[in-house]
């Protein structure tokens, strides 16, 4: 068993790591009203918040829920502000230790990594290994067991304060039922919690069955293998694995095929040579050039803040190999009437 964290409960309360933690929770959102409300008392906010950790009265639980389409509905829940504030102290000092316990081909909340290191990192796989899997987990967050979860964490920190607001955490937020399963999305403590949750899948697929490399990003899993029959082992291997340990499911759509044709993972089509756009991607360029389009033409935004708008929305497309797509979308005008 590895050593556990001595971080306290103290430690993440402390001044230092509450101002840090307030301005990564407010970067990006300082016209927000509940962030200026804060950040006008900052230092008796800052002790009142320091208090209630201390005294087992925190989180508050206040959320805010809305649905996005990016490209399936998800719904995601938000928690207010002072919460925002309190996850971000935690994870200043849970975060690292949760990180330095994953392998290293996992790419999710990681300084350094992300999406288009994971995407790459699958290319270098692609051009190596023969067959590869793709699978992921039915409606992951959602699914995520909070005893399994407690148990994960046990194992890498002792203090029963940081613990205990763990534990408040994870059932501060808004449920039909009174079930002890499912994380918001929207929460940072839910990133780092899920992230760490599936690190025994990759464990299980590098040092028990012994695939060739794998790449993970979040609950998204590629793996490689030499033959397709090693391949359709190790996937069935991984789902019950999966179910028995995690308690999660993988979707019965996992892929197995030959690296030569290529594999869809994080909105690129990955092949050896290029990556290519996925429809995903385009759509949502086409969706946030509609809307800044749509605001310029109800006169909400000038000229500059469409050009600035449209740039921003063909970000998602600028480490794709697509070039003459790009040129053919910066040049095509949409008619306004005059």
């Amino acid at each position: 068993m590895p050593r556990r964290s001595a971080i306290t409960l103290r430690d993440v309360v402390s001044l230092n790591t509450l101002v840090t933690a307030f301005c990564r929770a407010s970067r990006g959102h300082g016209g927000a009203p509940a962030v200026q409300r804060f950040g006008a008392s900052l230092d008796a906010e800052l002790a009142r918040l320091r208090e209630d950790v201390l005294e087992g009265r925190a989180p508050d639980g206040r959320w805010t829920t809305f649905t996005v389409f990016d490209p399936k509905r998800r719904v995601i829940q938000a928690p207010c502000f002072r919460d925002r504030v309190l996850h971000h102290a935690l994870m200043e000092h849970m975060g690292p230790v949760l990180e330095r316990a994953l392998v290293d081909d996992t790419y999710a909340c990681r300084p350094g990594r992300g999406t288009l290191a994971a995407v790459r990192r699958a290319q270098a796989h692609v051009r190596r290994f023969a067959w590869c899997v793709k699978a992921d987990v039915r409606a992951y967050f959602a699914s995520i067991d909070h005893g399994v979860l407690r148990g994960i964490l046990q194992r890498r920190f002792r203090d029963a304060g940081v613990l205990g607001l763990c534990a408040r955490i994870l059932t501060a937020v808004p449920r039909a039922e009174a079930v002890a399963v499912g994380l918001p999305i929207g929460a940072l403590t839910s990133q780092h919690f899920a992230n760490a949750y599936l690190d025994a899948l990759d464990r299980h697929l590098l040092e028990t069955l012994r695939v060739r490399a794998m790449v993970r990003y979040m609950d998204d899993v590629l793996w490689w293998c030499d033959t397709r029959e090693e391949a359709a082992a190790t996937l069935a291997s991984a789902r019950a694995f999966a179910q028995e340990h995690r308690k999660v499911v993988l979707k019965p759509d996992a892929v197995i095929a030959r690296s030569t044709a290529g594999v869809s993972f994080l909105g690129f089509r990955v092949t050896a040579g290029a990556l290519r756009l996925s429809l995903r991607r385009k759509r949502r360029y086409a969706a946030a050039r509609a809307r800044w389009e749509r605001a310029w033409e109800e006169g909400r935004i000038d000229a500059l803040a469409l050009q600035a708008g449209g740039m921003s929305a063909l970000a998602v497309t600028a480490h794709a190999d697509a070039v003459p797509w790009r040129r053919a979308e910066l040049a095509r005008r949409k008619s306004v009437d005059a």
